[in-house]
């Protein structure tokens, strides 16, 4: 079956988990997804079917939206309730202006450093083997963009923080790193992805309503919006993989017949447009 899906993904399930449920609702092995959540996260996951695995690379990715609460005065291995407390420490009161002074100095371009508890690789093997090993690892801090971050309080020492984000941040650790500059320590107790550039986890289905016939929508609503959409022209010479000579097009094209992605063509050094994939 060929599909694509914005699916609200419950916490306590991993995102193969998910995937693996889709299965079976669909009878398709061919699946796959534009970022994983952890476990107990929950929130909007975009699910590619059939054919549509191919546009996997050029569907959206950065400013992720995400609402999370955490809470003061603990620090964890894994940066969240569900790890071990390795730190404590009682925490200060903190103003609201003490509060937005933080949120702007993290906001914008800033480095970060991935938690241990992530699936990236280091030598060939994801940094949570070694921490379930109890061996931390050196891990080369990543510059992400940081567009909106407002951080309130709920309790005495429990807050929420809404985050848009570029595509690779861990909330995890930007509460951590937010706390820091509080000179507090934190740990994240839930987390929430509610959208994703300009899709929104209000048009999500849960697998209920997959079950009951729902979900499916316009696949041409998921690609990154740098890629210019435009109408089917030389079909010969697309359907081929044949360089372009076009003008006036921006830099990256998709190009599309009936409502279906076609081909994705990007501007090269030569002043052509070359075919970087076929989607058909």
């Amino acid at each position: 079956m060929d599909g694509v899906i914005l699916l609200n993904k419950p916490a306590g399930i991993t995102s193969f988990d998910a995937v693996r449920q889709l299965r079976r609702i669909f009878h398709e092995k061919k699946i796959g997804h534009t970022g994983t959540l952890d476990p107990e996260a929950s929130g909007l996951m975009i699910i590619l079917l059939g054919k549509y695995t191919k546009i996997l690379p050029y569907c959206v990715s950065d400013h992720k939206r995400y609402h999370a609460t955490f809470s003061l005065g603990k620090a964890t291995d894994t940066e969240d309730i569900w790890g071990s407390v390795i730190n404590e420490k009682e925490p200060s009161f903190h103003s609201e202006e003490e509060l937005e002074n933080a949120c702007v100095l993290m906001r914008g371009t800033i480095s970060q450093i991935p938690p241990m508890y992530s699936a990236i690789k280091k030598d060939g093997r994801k940094l949570y083997e070694y921490a379930r090993k109890g061996i931390e690892v050196e891990r080369e801090a990543r510059t992400v963009e940081i567009s909106e971050l407002e951080v309130r309080r709920t309790g005495e020492n429990t807050f929420t923080m809404d985050a848009c984000v570029s595509s690779g941040t861990y909330i995890r650790t930007l509460i951590v790193d937010y706390a820091a500059k509080l000179g507090e320590l934190a740990c994240m107790t839930s987390l929430v992805r509610n959208g994703i550039e300009h899709l929104s986890l209000d048009d999500a289905c849960t697998f209920e309503d997959l079950e009951n016939g729902k979900g499916f929508i316009d696949p041409l609503s998921v690609f990154d919006p740098s890629f210019k959409q435009m109408e089917l022209v030389q079909e010969k010479k697309i359907r081929n993989g044949m360089k372009l000579q076009m003008n006036g097009t921006g830099d990256k094209i998709l190009f599309v017949e009936n409502n279906e992605p076609v081909a994705v063509y990007e501007k090269q050094d030569d002043g052509f447009y070359h075919c970087v994939r076929g989607l058909w």
